[in-house]
């Protein structure tokens, strides 16, 4: 992929999110696995879009629930790992 600013991360992140959850137009601070919209199976199917969209590596440290529950989460997660590619 290449570069994007954060609004762009951002707004791919809400859009995978809206897809896999089923609910579009998610606020990007709802909790999203502790609030009960997605499930641990979810939470693996993130790490999978992040890793093949970005072309960047989810780590062991990365795997906290705050990376994953949600859209702002996930998206800060992502630039963290461009900026340090």
């Amino acid at each position: 992929m290449t570069t994007q600013t954060t609004d762009e991360v951002t707004a791919v992140v809400r859009e995978f999110i809206a897809r896999l959850s089923g609910r579009p137009g998610i606020e990007d601070d709802r909790s999203l696995i502790s609030g009960g919209v997605l499930d641990s199976v979810a939470a693996v199917q993130m790490v999978d879009f992040v890793e093949r969209t970005f072309h960047v590596e989810v780590t062991d440290e990365d795997l906290e629930l705050a990376n994953f529950d949600s859209v702002r989460g996930l998206a800060a997660l992502v630039n963290r790992r461009l900026a340090a590619a």
